[in-house]
């Protein structure tokens, strides 16, 4: 094909060629700027599905806000926080027992049994929780072997 001669002038002549290319469409672009004016830019970017970070705070305030109205007094009383406290000492089945009292879990050999199998009977930390009633057992988990409080 292409003897070691030839391939140097192939290649020096291909840049030449781009080189020469590249400075005709310098001089000559065929490039069209437009101008948009800051309505064109808002009304594509809200058809791209876009908003203004007040927009999305607004709208946020203005769903939470029927939520608090319409709130009763018995939701009040469901999401009360409760409060379990955790001795030096106490055995799983003790925070199973305090947390079945306190309405967190419905069923204490459930949660004493879930909390077995992984292995966290020795794990639970000792401090004051604020949990929620019915939590998810993974959750009250994570929560009374990390200390969160």
């Amino acid at each position: 094909m292409l003897d070691k001669f030839k391939l140097p002038y192939f290649i020096l002549g291909l840049g030449i060629g781009i080189i020469i290319t590249n400075a005709l469409y310098s001089f000559n672009p065929n490039i069209e700027y437009k101008e948009y004016t800051e309505e064109e830019i808002i009304s594509s970017a809200k058809e791209l599905g876009m908003v203004f970070v007040k927009d999305s705070i607004n709208i946020s305030k203005e769903e939470t806000k029927p939520l608090d109205e319409t709130k009763t007094a018995s939701q009040d009383e469901i999401e009360k926080e409760l409060v379990l406290v955790v001795e030096p000492g106490d055995s799983l089945e003790k925070v199973s027992n305090k947390l079945s009292l306190l309405g967190i879990v419905e069923n204490e050999q459930d949660f004493h049994k879930f909390a077995k199998e992984k292995n966290l009977e020795k794990k639970i930390r000792v401090g004051t929780y604020k949990l929620d009633q019915n939590m998810d057992y993974e959750i009250l988990i994570k929560i009374l072997t990390k200390s969160l409080q």
